[in-house]
């Protein structure tokens, strides 16, 4: 054979390779995509708030007098009663003062009993007209004039006493003591920052203040007064966003908006009766403004934002793909309202990064979507 005949039937066999390949079309398996049913639910819509917890009653324990403390009788942190014993100061000085005050009332007695011994010697020789009644006059005048310095003795006694009682500072409520800002050998005075010895926090119930906006506020006072009522109720969302298990309840809102902020503050108090609530802690409040019903839900990773418009891909009964102009509501925990487009148990695919267009065949993965949602975001 020729080489150009060779030539000829080498070009004649790649040429019926090359329409062999033309004929193998690849045929690609359907794209696996999860797939969830849109629920139909009464939602509840929250709004969420930060706030400090604070305790029932947050009382300082403060130094009346000055001195050295000689003592600290409690352990930070603990429980502690009404009445308890927390600090000793140093108290030479004032057992001193009230040993003074002592003997100046002890002084100002006997002068008392010597006004009065002389006033009844003088009256009835004033009666007898043996002296005048200058003489009298003025013994009567001796005696009153006795009796108030017995009395100024007196004052002069008792706050001695009381300055010594202040040496030993007691505890006003019951509650948990905080950090001492003092220990034994500090010096501490009644007019300077060290006459805050600790803190004490009533913890068996918190409040926890919260602000809410200048429109808030009016949109609130304008609610019936049921909503209001309903409103009063709050809920605790704790840092680890867990959900404190017992409801509070709203005691007041301030008097005035702050003119800084444009924020009013309100409070409510929740029940604590297993401590676990601080003083200083952030959490969030939940309060049910409103409850959207006959909701459809579907999850917030379900929807596709194109500028002005959100869209689903809805799953058909040939496990096709149809794009779906929607109209969306308030989002709910990790799902979304959707007002218009869709109904209860519309299948919806979570397209997620999967390139996919209309009429896409998929395999479905269907996914159990809780019923259950958290709150409104």
């Amino acid at each position: 054979m020729s080489h150009l005949s060779k030539c000829i039937v080498g070009a004649g066999a790649i040429l019926i390779l090359v329409g062999c390949a033309k004929k193998q079309t690849v045929v690609m398996p359907p794209a696996k995509v999860t797939v969830v049913k849109a629920i139909q639910k009464d939602v509840p819509l929250y709004e969420e708030y930060v706030a400090q917890v604070f305790g029932l009653s947050d009382v300082e324990i403060r130094s009346r007098v000055e001195g050295w403390v000689t003592g600290v009788h409690f352990k930070e942190g603990s429980q502690v009663n009404k009445g308890d014993l927390l600090y000793t100061i140093d108290d030479i000085q004032y057992k001193t003062k009230v040993d003074a005050a002592a003997s100046d009332l002890a002084r100002a007695k006997t002068e008392v009993v010597r006004a009065k011994n002389e006033l009844n010697r003088v009256k009835p020789l004033t009666e007898l007209n043996a002296l005048s009644q200058k003489d009298l006059d003025n013994a009567d005048a001796a005696y009153h004039a006795a009796l108030a310095e017995e009395q100024a003795a007196k004052s002069v006694l008792e706050n001695a006493q009381i300055e010594l009682g202040y040496t030993k500072v007691h505890a006003l409520i019951g509650g948990v003591v905080g950090i001492s800002n003092a220990r034994a050998g500090d010096y501490v005075s009644r007019l300077s920052s060290s006459s805050v010895l600790t803190t004490i926090s009533d913890v068996k119930s918190v409040r926890v203040r919260f602000q809410i906006s200048e429109r808030e506020y009016l949109r609130i006072s304008r609610m019936a007064f049921a909503e209001i009522q309903r409103m009063k109720k709050v809920e605790l969302l704790l840092a680890d966003g867990t959900l404190y298990p017992l409801p509070g309840e709203v005691n007041f809102a301030n008097r005035e908006i702050d003119p800084k902020t444009g924020t009013i503050t309100v409070e409510s108090t929740f029940p604590n009766s297993n401590g676990l609530l601080r003083p200083g802690m952030f959490v969030k409040t939940r309060v049910l403004f409103s409850t959207y019903a006959n909701a459809v839900l579907v999850p917030q990773r379900s929807i596709l934002q194109l500028q002005t418009l959100s869209q689903v891909f809805i799953v058909t009964d040939s496990s096709t793909l149809k794009a779906v102009i929607i109209e969306t509501g308030p989002k709910v925990g990790d799902g979304w309202i959707v007002k218009k487009g869709l109904k209860s148990g519309d299948k919806v695919a979570i397209v997620g990064t999967v390139s996919l267009t209309p009429n896409s065949k998929i395999e479905q993965v269907e996914m159990k979507w809780p019923t259950d949602t958290p709150a409104q975001q």
